[in-house]
């Protein structure tokens, strides 16, 4: 059985991985970049002081036992080598009256208060109130929901936040910044998202803490050291790569098969198809031969399109150090929102010259050292049902979808749809790693929750929604 694979981001490359060490087939991986990984790319760049290069990934790849089972399972078996990473959040936000409201979670309560004043408005410990107000909110809706699957799941994020009346602040200060950072997007979409997708993924993920999160990971030596023993052992199984080689199109040929034809007019005939690339993408190569299923719910799909720059411009950091962390939400009133990535502490980078990644700057930076651009697939009400129809098109008739969108636009999702197509065009039933649904608390943990719970309540008498402009 000969099978295409288009695409050569995680998820083509799992399923590449999947369907040549089963032996049953000779796979071939199309890419249209002159590297493999999709957004695990690696770049080398002069650190400024003359020491030398540092190699950067332009996408860190951030990972732990609980949210990523399947992509630490994999990282070991390849031998691939893993450090801890430090992963704090931070937001720096103007508000409607022009004030200026930070904090971070890099140190504990003294970044929390890395603003001062902080700790005199009663419009902040309303915030911090309403986030354990919202895990609780979320838990129950989730339980709610999985207790009864024939429930339409058409809520959006906004309609959530109004039913529960939390504050103006929590949303700005709070939801609407760490949503914006995980799928980096602007601000102004996030209330749109698909409630029961995005508060999973607030679960899945213990997005409820603010500290004591659960100990992450990057890959040691960068991701290029992950994806060349991958290539290294897909080679070592047969496995033809093609890098630099964009598919135009694909068409049906003879008894069942289909004829994939290059950018540059070279073709060749294939037994199954595997489309490990977005949706708008894949309907591009299908052309008119997309059947009316593929094209509602492949179109379904929505994607968020920006543009990046790897920097040294501390402007677009916030203007408190102490406020520094590994992912850094900046706005203001006009909604004109950014989000800039600390690569020195996520990848524990050892440089007097920091290095910066920021997705939609409001200026274009001083010390560019790359631009690019890149779409991120959006948790839309329309993406999370086309994601439960995608039986009705996967392999019927031999051509087959995966990516980092189905799930939440991470590279474990991606992981897992690569190995779950390569095992439906085996016709196996392969077992994967489950997430865990809810990270257990320490005795302690839950304790401290509670007290400060029950300090909250009690001593924030004043309506927070009356409170907002103090902050």
């Amino acid at each position: 059985m000969r099978v295409a694979v288009v695409g050569a981001g995680v998820s083509g490359l799992a399923a590449a991985q999947e369907l040549a060490a089963s032996g049953g087939a000779s796979v071939t991986v199309y890419e249209k970049e002159d590297w493999l990984g999709g957004c695990a790319r690696t770049v080398a760049v002069d650190d400024g002081v003359g020491a030398g290069l540092v190699h950067l990934d332009l996408c860190p790849m951030v990972f732990n036992q609980a949210t990523s089972p399947n992509m630490m399972q994999w990282l070991e078996l390849l031998g691939v080598e893993i450090e801890r990473a430090e992963i704090p959040f931070s937001v720096s936000t103007k508000m409607d009256n022009g004030s200026q409201c930070y904090w971070s979670t890099s140190n504990g309560i003294s970044s929390l208060l890395a603003q001062k004043s902080n700790a005199l408005r009663p419009s902040f410990w309303c915030v911090i109130r309403d986030i354990l107000k919202f895990k609780t909110d979320v838990l129950g809706y989730l339980e709610y929901h999985e207790s009864n699957p024939d429930l339409d799941q058409n809520e959006t994020l906004g309609q959530f936040i109004q039913s529960h009346e939390y504050s103006h602040l929590f949303q700005e200060a709070y939801l609407i910044p760490i949503c914006a950072s995980v799928w980096t997007c602007p601000s102004q979409g996030v209330l749109g998202f698909s409630a029961f997708s995005v508060l999973s993924f607030f679960r899945n993920h213990d997005l409820f803490q603010l500290f004591g999160h659960t100990e992450s990971f990057i890959v040691n030596g960068r991701l290029r050291s992950f994806v060349d023993k991958v290539r290294v052992e897909l080679e070592g199984m047969g496995c033809r790569i093609k890098t630099s080689c964009a598919v135009k199109s694909m068409s049906c040929y003879g008894g069942g098969g289909y004829r994939v034809q290059e950018e540059d007019g070279l073709e060749e005939i294939y037994d199954k198809v595997i489309l490990g690339i977005h949706a708008p993408a894949a309907l591009k190569v299908l052309g008119d031969e997309a059947t009316h299923e593929e094209l509602r719910i492949l179109g379904a799909f929505q994607y968020i399109y920006s543009d990046i720059y790897l920097h040294c411009d501390k402007r677009l950091m916030p203007q408190n150090p102490s406020a520094w962390s590994a992912w850094n939400f900046l706005g203001g009133t006009n909604r004109a929102v950014f989000v800039t990535y600390w690569l020195n502490l996520i990848q524990n980078i050892d440089s007097a010259r920091p290095f910066l990644v920021t997705i939609n700057p409001p200026h274009v930076p001083d010390h560019v050292l790359l631009k690019w651009c890149a779409s991120q697939p959006i948790p839309s009400v329309a993406a999370v049902k086309a994601f439960l129809e995608l039986d009705k098109i996967q392999g019927k008739r031999g051509i087959w979808f995966c990516g980092e969108d189905q799930g939440h636009g991470l590279q474990e999702y991606g992981l897992k749809a690569g190995k779950v197509v390569a095992q439906g065009v085996l016709g196996k039933n392969g077992d994967l790693l489950v997430n865990p649904k809810q990270m257990v608390p320490s005795w302690t943990e839950a304790g401290a929750r509670l007290l400060v719970a029950r300090f909250l309540n009690r001593s924030i008498s004043i309506d927070c929604s009356k409170m907002e402009a103090a902050c």
